[in-house]
């Protein structure tokens, strides 16, 4: 017996499948406002179960399919399934989003809206295991695994969080996202049908398909490039991160880091320590070590602040609100210097 539908049967079930129904437009309800609930809350748990149950995978199969088959009617119904399901989801995420007591963006949120080339990756990756998927008998757990991998539902969310709290930065890097999710699982499906032999089978126009081709070809770089340059900065933020890291775990062993922050635009590392002060020497070596952490061209500023420990109760507490004013001051004051300390508790020495 043979597991996999035949192509005129697999072209039967994506038109059964590509119907807008009210009871999978109150799944997907349901799933959006799951992932809504997830992101704000920032629980990874919530975020999956969302995205289990989420019905957003068939329409973009659908789009796939009828373009590699050049199956007109078959594309407008996917087409149609999609807008509706994404129409939904974003009204129900900016409402949720809307009335949500917690307005601010989760580390969830934010991991949504700078995609990179690996989403394209996974997502070509996940829309042809999808589509292999989708053409089995049996039950199986690909497509579920392929809607957990793509994840297609916290952009959606996260583009009705931009549109609640009217943040145009998090809008376009969330619907980015969202357009590179959609794309590359509709031409892994396109490029999937063709290489099982179903396009052959239900159709033979090999002009329409070679335009098909190009198009998509040429939408793909256009949707590839951006993520690239995404994937660059992102590798340079990470390099930064970790020799950062390394900077305070190796150079700052006989002190007890406060607070680090490192300024992008300034290209400046700030430090604040107390315990055991560090002389004029040990800066100056701190750094002339930059370069060897990946820091070349960096500019450091280290806070020095009295041993807490052997401060009153009420002259810790003067410490800290003085550094917490400081910190509020520290970009306009430090923005021409590039090496400083403190003798005294948050004045600067040149």
């Amino acid at each position: 017996m043979d597991h996999h539908y035949s192509p005129s049967e697999f072209r039967d079930k994506m038109y059964a499948d590509l119907k807008v129904t009210p009871s999978d437009s109150v799944i997907l309800m349901c799933s959006i406002f799951i992932a809504s609930i997830g992101l704000n809350m920032n629980s990874i748990p919530i975020i999956i179960g969302a995205m289990l149950v989420s019905p957003l995978m068939t329409p973009i199969l659908g789009i796939g399919f009828a373009l590699s088959v050049s199956d007109l009617t078959l594309l407008k119904r996917a087409a149609k399934l999609l807008i509706v399901q994404v129409s939904v989801s974003l009204i129900v995420a900016t409402l949720y989003f809307s009335i949500s007591p917690i307005t601010y963006a989760s580390n969830e949120l934010i991991a949504r809206t700078s995609p990179t080339i690996w989403d394209v990756v996974i997502a070509f990756a996940g829309g042809t295991a999808g589509i292999i998927g989708a053409r089995k008998k049996v039950g199986n757990n690909i497509v579920p695994g392929v809607a957990i991998a793509t994840a297609l539902m916290p952009p959606l969310c996260t583009v009705g969080y931009s549109i609640a709290t009217m943040n145009v930065e998090y809008f376009l890097g969330s619907s980015y996202l969202f357009i590179i999710n959609c794309g590359f699982i509709a031409i892994a499906t396109y490029i999937g049908i063709r290489f099982m032999g179903i396009a052959g089978a239900l159709h033979k126009r090999q002009r329409q398909d070679r335009r098909i081709t190009i198009t998509l070809a040429v939408l793909s770089i256009l949707i590839t490039v951006p993520s690239m340059f995404s994937a660059v900065t992102l590798v340079q933020q990470s390099l930064i991160s970790t020799g950062i890291s390394a900077l305070i775990d190796e150079q700052f062993t006989d002190s007890v880091v406060i607070d680090q922050s490192y300024d992008e635009e300034k290209e400046q590392l700030t430090v604040t320590v107390t315990g055991k002060r560090l002389s004029q020497e040990e800066m100056t070596t701190i750094e002339s070590s930059l370069p060897d952490y990946g820091l070349a061209g960096k500019d450091l500023v280290i806070n020095q602040v009295p041993d807490l420990n052997k401060l009153t109760g009420e002259q810790a507490a003067s410490v800290l609100n003085r550094y917490l004013e400081e910190r509020l001051r520290q970009s306009s004051w430090f923005s021409n210097r590039s090496f400083q300390f403190d003798q005294l508790p948050f004045q600067l020495k040149d």
